[in-house]
């Protein structure tokens, strides 16, 4: 029993696997980020006389929310057009923009979140949960794809 998905399902695993890995890298960094927006960025606990009061704030929530709501927002847009150059058709999106290439505008953006997240942690770096280090995990990850996309094109070999 053959179907149909199942070959679309290859043939996008086979173009996944055609992107440089600092391509591959960022999108599945920028992914990850985003499910990781929500999860628990900040958490807090009091008891008082036997009573236990909890809260906790995920990457969409203050303190501070519009750092990584940008921070995530630019990273799935980054991956979005990595995918775009994928699946469109050659040309239809420019391999440049304004004299910039595509790993120095990955490069910079990359930055810009890392920024993001620092003003982030700077705003408010008390109550830290799980979730904002598997951010910066994340920020990291696709500074560092950015980095090796970089790299390659400055090599001729980025795709």
């Amino acid at each position: 029993m053959t179907s149909s998905s199942g070959s679309g399902t290859n043939e996008i695993v086979e173009k996944f696997k055609g992107l440089s890995r600092g391509s591959q890298v960022i999108v599945a960094a920028a992914v990850v980020l985003f499910i990781d927006g929500f999860l628990h960025w900040y958490s807090v606990s009091a008891s008082f006389g036997g009573f236990t009061v909890s809260a906790s704030a995920n990457a969409w929530d203050a303190p501070g929310a519009i750092w990584s709501i940008f921070a995530i927002l630019l990273a799935l847009a980054m991956a979005g057009v990595i995918v775009a150059r994928l699946f469109l058709a050659a040309g239809t999106i420019p391999d440049n923009i304004s004299g910039f290439s595509w790993g120095k505008i990955n490069l910079g953006v990359a930055g810009v979140i890392a920024l993001f997240i620092i003003i982030k942690l700077l705003n408010h770096s008390g109550d830290i949960a799980y979730g904002f280090f598997i951010g910066i995990l994340c920020v990291i990850a696709i500074c560092a794809g950015a980095f090796l996309n970089f790299q390659e094109e400055q090599k001729g070999t980025a795709a």
